[in-house]
């Protein structure tokens, strides 16, 4: 597979349904036939890949329609375990999930009359719903509010809803399963805070949680040697790769980050600061971003067969998609440069450049007396993909099959393949190279005028070159000339270094869970470190 994502996916394909911008993109488990997308239409998509020609979908129905509660549909997680079109759809509302099963599907027609099962449980925005690895009827959810719910529909669970719910004060941004070790899921928040969890510690009675089932704590603190603070960017999405190793962070206002399971400090982070050629990216030229919207990357490749190739994609501002080929774990954890307090305030060693301000930045403890870790760089990606007018906020990298589908504010999903004819689609157009220029908008960026384009649609003339999207592309280029590309340290409040986050109840020290299964889960994808569970203090303070 890496010979075919090193020509670049240089064709593709637009897949065109939805009447708004596809927010959402999952892949069916197993081989993946099936590719499901949903917007802000309120309308859901199922694209069969075993076509040998995929122009429509073979799938679709209104889930305004299906149920006239659900009003905007913002993300799908597809539950389809088999190859055949079976299984079970849950989406995702503002505050609601709905679970749908595909059985009841036949193409382009809708049998039954709506979905099989709802969960009201959240109270705020839905950001996440994650399937247990194994088993069909339990599924987690993280949302706004606060809370991650464990819901178990089996007959048997007796499990109530508050034994079935973690809550904190930060809003979740997400949750997941590992896809391995049933018992191991991770969560971000808002706040930045990235943890790994045990669910045996974390749901049930309350005399038999621990630690809100924290067993790691990542280091999502960045350092700047210039300031004695340090600032915790929002992470916004986060995903595993499929044997569980390796868990990619989407921060806002940072790069995507690696990190492994049991290594608290990340191994790498991927930008766009060369070309795919190894050249500098013209310093006039607009290249990796995540400044506006929310991102979801995936991981993807032939890891699964061959064990030693691995790969990293993630949309972007610029109006592109990224590929990043990730280096063994070994190698990366090799390059890493580890810093001591003294070194990195004398100025010593180098780190991550700060692209806004020039400045060396390191990911660090709790305390600034703690070593400081520059993660290895990432920073010529295999390929860019482009066909997009707008910001690209999905990347989605097929489990078996060397294609990448991609979506954003556009009303389109892009495949894109490093062939012209393929399993699914014959004689593919090349891929413009090219991206379209961000205007320049003056005082049109002003956030009154930003208000009034979201309520009229007749605020502007549609420039035919952009298609049906103009408005929304207009809407959100105004956004990138107002927010995008600014200094993190100056977006985020910084945080002290005596503070220690006793609020959220996240940075005291961890006791050894009795359990071997636990104490033993994240050690077994290490390389040669300590446990989770008997980290040093800085760690644990991370």
């Amino acid at each position: 597979m890496s010979n075919y994502f090193a020509s670049g996916l240089p064709y593709s394909r637009k897949l065109i349904g939805h009447s708004s911008c596809v927010n959402a993109l999952a892949f069916s488990s197993g081989e993946g036939r099936w590719l499901a997308s949903a917007g802000d239409d309120r309308v859901v998509k199922l694209w069969d890949l075993h076509q040998e020609d995929v122009t429509e979908p073979s799938c679709s129905f209104s889930v305004e329609c299906v149920h006239s509660c659900i009003f905007h549909i913002k993300s799908i997680c597809l539950f389809v375990r088999t190859p055949s079109l079976c299984g079970s759809v849950t989406l995702k509302s503002y505050d609601k999930i709905l679970k749908y099963d595909l059985t009841r599907y036949t193409t382009n027609r809708l049998e039954g009359d709506g979905p099989t099962q709802s969960y009201t449980q959240h109270s705020g925005f839905i950001r996440s719903v994650s399937c247990h690895p194994y088993q069909d009827e339990i599924f987690m959810s993280a949302s706004e509010d606060g809370c991650v719910i464990l819901h178990d529909a089996r007959a048997e669970s007796r499990m109530t809803r508050a034994q079935a719910t973690l809550q904190q004060a930060a809003e979740f941004s997400g949750a997941f399963f590992h896809p391995r070790m049933e018992h191991l899921f991770a969560t971000s928040d808002v706040r930045g805070n990235v943890r790994l969890r045990d669910t045996r510690m974390a749901f049930g009675p309350l005399r038999q949680r621990t630690k809100d089932g924290v067993v790691l704590k990542y280091a999502t603190r960045i350092a700047r040697r210039s300031v004695a603070t340090y600032i915790r960017p929002e992470a916004s999405s986060i995903t595993w790769d499929p044997d569980g190793t390796k868990l990619g962070v989407t921060f806002l206002h940072w790069l995507p980050t690696i990190y492994t399971l049991s290594d608290c400090y990340p191994i790498a982070v991927c930008s766009g600061r060369n070309l795919p050629d190894g050249s500098p990216s013209p310093a006039d030229a607009r290249s990796f971003s995540d400044s506006t919207t929310m991102k979801h990357g995936s991981f993807g490749g032939s890891a699964l067969i061959t064990g030693d190739e691995a790969y990293y994609s993630s949309g972007s501002d610029d109006f592109r998609g990224y590929l990043w080929q990730i280096p063994p774990v070994a190698t990366l954890e090799n390059e890493r440069q580890i810093i001591g307090a003294d070194d990195w305030l004398n100025g010593n060693e180098d780190g991550t450049v700060d692209n806004a301000k020039r400045e060396p930045l390191a990911f660090t403890g709790v305390s600034f007396s703690s070593e400081k870790y520059v993660p290895k760089e990432l920073s010529t990606p295999l390929t860019r993909l482009c066909g997009h007018l707008s910001i690209v906020n999905s990347t989605l990298i097929h489990p078996v099959l060397p294609l990448i589908a991609t979506a954003g504010i556009e009303r389109q999903v892009v495949l894109h393949s490093p062939t012209p004819n393929t399993p699914w689609a014959t004689n593919l157009p090349p891929t413009p190279t090219t991206t379209r220029s961000l205007p320049s908008l003056g005082t049109m960026a002003d956030r009154s005028i930003l208000r009034l384009l979201m309520r009229m649609s007749t605020i502007m003339e549609p420039d035919e070159s952009m298609g049906e999207d103009a408005r929304s592309i207009t809407y959100f280029d105004m956004i990138l000339q107002r927010e995008g590309e600014r200094d993190l340290f100056a977006l985020r409040q910084p945080a002290m270094a005596s503070d220690d986050d006793t609020e959220d109840g996240y940075d005291i020290e961890i006791d050894d869970p009795s359990d071997d299964e636990t104490q033993g889960a994240a050690a077994a994808a290490g390389r040669g470190r300590e446990g989770a569970t008997n980290l040093g203090d800085d760690a644990l303070g991370s």
